[in-house]
């Protein structure tokens, strides 16, 4: 079975000046609220309440997420004896989210996240 990777990228959408609500509603597939606000504002957000997941598997490097995640680990949770029993999960989820958001990087880059950012 193969593997795809689901992408969730929220995307901002301008809404024309002379449609309803309703037809808003029945256009995008939004709900009345939104839709009325976005008729106001001239535009929504396209999957806002999703987590955003841009996936980059070039520019996601194991070996070095699997080291940032334990250093962290340490730095924050070394002294609770709950978090050590479940340092692995912990470590874990830590990449599991540097993978989810690898793709960030290219998107977005600053002086704060570029493109040595997660290596």
């Amino acid at each position: 079975m193969e593997s795809t990777d689901v992408e969730i990228r929220r995307e901002k959408v301008f809404v024309p000046q002379g449609m309803s609500v309703k037809e808003i509603t029945e256009k995008y597939g939004i709900s009345k609220s939104t839709a009325h606000c976005s008729r106001k504002r001239g535009w929504f957000v396209k999957k806002y309440s999703r987590k955003q997941v841009i996936i980059d598997r070039d520019h996601f490097h194991p070996p070095s997420a699997y080291n940032i995640a334990r250093q962290v680990f340490y730095k924050n949770f070394s002294g609770n004896p709950v978090a050590q029993n479940i340092k692995e999960d912990l470590i874990q989820e830590a990449v599991n989210l540097m993978f989810m958001q690898s793709g960030k990087v290219k998107e977005g880059s600053n002086e704060k996240y570029n493109d040595r950012y997660g290596w």
